[in-house]
């Protein structure tokens, strides 16, 4: 009786503990915060956000948004850290070299346009969205960030040149190009008159 007994206590404490281990193998995470990265009040190359509670197996990125507008993407270096459990995790991000542990998809920081929103994924799963305001001014001042504003000069051309001409343009140098013919032709006539003139001699 004992040993049924403790048989399936043992079954019992097994089937209790089941849901537990599931549930704590199963991705997890948030984000904490996100703002512009200092060091010793210095400006650095970065912003960093701050990931909670973070729990993965395979993967975990953060996505950066201006708005609608996806910037970049970056991704835990699991050489680096390998897959587990960590209390505390900041994603780096950075506008010139890459941080080591976080890997970016191909973006140009501009000036003008300032992060404001994060996205967590870890194993693939959406886990957290976080909206933030960054400093405008220290955003552009980051090392990395493309002036000014990114944009190109763009010329426009004068556009007299295309309205459309309802009648011909008279050449304004007309009147002096016939003045010129008539006189070519007042001195031939005179040669002429002077040949004639010299045969009779």
């Amino acid at each position: 009786m004992k040993k049924f007994l403790s048989l399936a206590l043992a079954v019992l404490m097994l089937a209790v503990m089941l849901p537990i281990t599931a549930l704590a193998a199963e991705p997890s995470g948030s984000i904490e915060r996100a703002a512009i990265t200092h060091d010793n009040r210095i400006l650095k190359n970065a912003v960093s956000v701050d990931l909670k509670n973070v729990n993965f197996e395979s993967s975990v990125q953060v996505q950066l948004y201006s708005d609608e507008t996806l910037l970049t993407t970056a991704t835990l270096n699991t050489d680096k850290l390998e897959a587990g459990s960590y209390p505390y995790l900041t994603c780096c991000i950075a506008t010139q070299t890459a941080d080591e542990y976080w890997s970016l998809t191909p973006w140009t920081p501009k000036d003008n346009i300032v992060p404001n929103k994060a996205v967590l994924f870890v194993d693939g799963h959406e886990q957290d969205t976080k909206t933030f305001a960054l400093d405008a001014d220290e955003w552009a001042a980051l090392p990395g960030t493309v002036r000014p504003s990114s944009g190109s000069i763009v010329i426009i051309p004068d556009r007299t040149e295309d309205t459309p001409k309802t009648e011909p343009e008279k050449n304004p140098t007309t009147g002096a190009n016939d003045m010129v013919a008539a006189a070519v032709a007042l001195m031939a006539v005179s040669a002429l008159g002077m040949a004639v003139l010299t045969r009779k001699k």
